[in-house]
């Protein structure tokens, strides 16, 4: 066995996988680029505050999300090639327009126009990760799918601020290129479609998407929980210092980026209730001891099982996610999913500043414990029901 027969993905299918995860991540390169480096730094020179480049963000973020569930469909109707190529070539006619001839209404409506074109890229992609997945590796595949378009995020902004200060003239020749190369890449994938449904959802598969609401919900929600909170926490109650926490939180992404791989073989096969459940008990558990102030080799060591926690209950995620997703509706309803999810992102700093507020620097953390057990009290249910469903029908 080479190394590519250990891989999630059947190895027929890799081309394409590629193909399409260099789509999304040239991507998400250009918008880290343009956004947190770019307009900043040209602002100015732009005639254009600061305030109004927020707000774009928000805007275009916000559209972004909310169409997901409009942009899975076109996906399934036109396929990820074609929504590659108008989200690459709406792109460049935003970015050429902002940077040669700036006006502040034209980057808002732009920047609408383009979240709306790109909503389809995320569902199309992890759909298509998810029906190529080896048999028994669903959850894996999925998983580890999401984490690698997490590094052009980051080299977007490395990259970007590179050629800011040192090549600043070429910094937006940088993003033309990258955009162009999304909407090359987006005719080579023209062949990549997904499954047309053959007829509507019924009773039963409607049944079964609204189990995963609530998680969907709250597993961005969680992450979004601490934004406001964790940098005050962590310095002024703990009295670590910035490396100490930079340290931290490297040793947890560490934990749940190798961890995915060898903990993500419980839900593949061993089934996903037991893994879910135990890895949210696990992250309440976490939640309520970092609650008590932990001293700073304590708090490493919650860090570390905070991310094989993490490592645990993303793959119990995914794999919940293919085992109820209907394969032929499957990137519609998963765009679906993905508004909910970005509903609880933005949702989740605020209700995080308002624990803080209300019950002190511990409330953000018993409210993300309270989350993980209304969670695992609603799964422990759905789970009984199951088994005494399947124990109704065997009798």
């Amino acid at each position: 066995m080479n190394a590519l027969d250990k891989l999630p993905w059947q190895r027929q299918d890799l081309p394409k996988f590629i193909v399409m995860l260099s789509t999304l991540g040239l991507l998400e390169f250009t918008r880290s680029a343009f956004f947190w480096v770019y307009m900043p730094f040209s602002s100015k020179e732009l005639g254009l505050s600061l305030s109004l480049v927020g707000l774009a963000w928000v805007v275009h973020s916000l559209t972004e999300a909310l169409s997901r569930g409009i942009g899975g469909f076109l996906v399934q109707r036109i396929g990820f090639g074609a929504v590659g190529v108008l989200s690459g070539l709406v792109g460049l006619l935003a970015l050429s327009g902002t940077i040669l001839n700036p006006n502040g209404w034209f980057l808002l409506v732009s920047m609408l126009l383009w979240g709306v074109s790109i909503s389809g890229l995320q569902p199309g992609y992890l759909s298509f990760s998810s029906r190529i997945a080896v048999p028994g590796r669903e959850g894996r595949a999925i998983a580890y799918a999401q984490f690698l378009v997490i590094p052009w995020i980051g080299l977007g902004w490395v990259l970007g601020t590179f050629f800011i200060r040192n090549l600043p003239e070429s910094t937006s020749l940088l993003l033309f290129a990258a955009l162009g190369l999304v909407t090359l890449l987006g005719l080579a994938s023209l062949g990549v479609r997904e499954p047309l449904p053959k007829q509507s959802l019924n009773i039963r598969q409607l049944m079964q998407v609204l189990i995963i609401v609530p998680t969907a919900f709250a597993q961005l929600f969680l992450q979004n929980l601490f934004n406001l909170v964790i940098l005050k926490f962590t310095l002024t109650h703990l009295k670590l210092t910035e490396w100490q926490l930079y340290l931290a939180m490297g040793l947890a992404a560490a934990v749940v980026f190798l961890g995915a791989g060898i903990l993500g073989r419980l839900p593949d096969r061993k089934g996903v209730w037991l893994p879910l459940i135990s890895s949210l008990g696990a992250l309440a558990a976490i939640f309520l001891l970092i609650a008590q102030q932990p001293s700073y080799p304590y708090f490493l060591l919650l860090c570390l099982l905070g991310g094989i926690a993490f490592a645990t209950f993303v793959p119990s995620w995914n794999a919940l996610l293919v085992r109820l997703l209907p394969t032929e509706n499957r990137a519609a309803i998963w765009g679906s999913l993905m508004v909910v999810e970005g509903l609880g992102a933005a949702t989740g700093p605020a209700v995080g500043g308002f624990l803080w507020d209300w019950l002190g620097p511990r409330g953000p953390f018993w409210g993300g414990a309270a989350v993980c057990g209304l969670l695992i009290a609603f799964y422990g249910f759905v789970y009984w029901r199951l088994r005494r469903g399947l124990s109704v029908e065997a009798s």
